[in-house]
């Protein structure tokens, strides 16, 4: 079975990821069709995969009769109208994380989804489909022990520098600036519905970081430990881009450090496990380069004896396993493990978050 796939959004993410592997998987997709407001990247990619459509308006691919499933990968604030269309018209659905800004529209989707069980419905949570922390996992169910403490943290620099040395992006000047305004206004009022009106700029920058970079970290940990019990703690500064939160999981403290504005060459994207005598360390590498290693880090002391063992390298893209999984489970009529009802938790995880900086700063 072969799917016909049509794409709204052909931005960065879209052509340094999900472009060229659906055109590699084509024992499993074919690209018929995209959309962009951009005239001329909607001519540029529409020439460069060979792909027979391209529209200006995303309801050009939700009422294509011929597609299957739509892959929304426009920015975020549009997420909420492309997807509830899609799954209204029949679409099987991928959408990039986060699924919405807000609680109340991620939720009207869930409803709106249950209507439609055999339409399967999936959250881009990549990390979550990478090697190692598959690995993780699995070590962890087949010995279990008991954590202890559990550090994880995003300290990275930003795409641009990777980007520039390995594939060239399209970027369109073409995009009507009334278009453009639209869209920020349109984030802005999600934004507001999402925290409320006596949120600073720090702290709606820092939902952004959540919802942009770190909801990729919270979702892989909280399907390893579940969601925690409280927020303890948190702080940020540097307009929002730098955050540390304290949070208490059953019987253990966590901490998450997020820092974005860097200019260091550096992607520190880390999980790791305190178990007493045992540390499991999963690293990420920069998803702007494919094909790069990830690997497993576990230190072990038993009866006197010290031992690391380093699982990997593997070299698996995490955003081809994630689309391979979305094949598979429309092909079994399976429903994924990142539903948008598990992306709901870390919306509802960022709120707390930015309740506790509310309360930090007031204080």
């Amino acid at each position: 079975m072969k799917l016909n796939v049509g794409i709204i959004g052909l931005g960065e993410v879209a052509q340094l990821a999900h472009l060229p592997i659906l055109s590699d998987l084509k024992d499993k997709y074919q690209i018929k069709a995209v959309a962009d407001i951009s005239p001329s990247l909607n001519e540029f990619i529409l020439n460069k995969y060979n792909i027979s459509d391209g529209y200006l308006s995303p309801s050009e691919i939700t009422i294509d009769s011929e597609i299957d499933a739509v892959f929304v990968l426009s920015p975020d604030q549009h997420h909420f109208e492309f997807v509830q269309e899609a799954i209204k018209l029949g679409k099987h659905v991928f959408v990039e994380k986060p699924a919405t800004l807000n609680i109340q529209q991620l939720k009207e989707l869930v409803e709106l989804e249950e209507s439609f069980p055999n339409q399967i419905t999936m959250v881009g949570y990549m990390r979550r489909y990478a090697g190692s922390f598959l690995k993780a996992k699995e070590l962890m169910q087949v010995s279990p022990k008991k954590t202890e403490y559990l550090r994880f943290r995003d300290i990275i620099c930003e795409g641009p520098f990777f980007i520039a040395q390995t594939r060239p992006i399209f970027s369109p000047v073409d995009i009507p600036s009334f278009l453009i305004e639209e869209s920020k206004n349109k984030r802005n009022q999600q934004l507001d519905s999402a925290l409320g009106p006596d949120t600073t700029t720090e702290q709606r920058t820092a939902y952004q970081m959540l919802t942009g970079l770190g909801c990729h970290s919270f979702s892989a940990v909280r399907e390893l430990f579940g969601s925690p019990i409280s927020v303890k703690a948190a702080a940020a500064s540097h307009q929002g881009e730098l955050l540390i939160i304290v949070l208490e999981y059953d019987g253990f403290l966590a901490t998450y450090e997020l820092v974005n504005n860097q200019e260091i060459v550096q992607f520190d994207a880390t999980i790791e496990i305190y178990q007493r005598d045992r540390r499991l360390k999963i690293n990420y590498e920069t998803p702007y380069v494919r094909y790069q290693s990830s690997t497993l880090e576990v230190a072990e002391y038993t009866e006197g004896n010290a031992q690391s063992t380093i699982y990997g390298p593997d070299y698996q893209d995490p955003f081809a396993n994630e689309i391979c999984e979305f094949y598979d489970c429309i092909a079994s009529n399976r429903k994924p493990k990142t539903t948008l009802q598990d992306s709901l938790e870390d919306l509802e995880l960022f709120q707390k978050i930015i309740e506790t900086l509310k309360i930090s700063k007031s204080v």
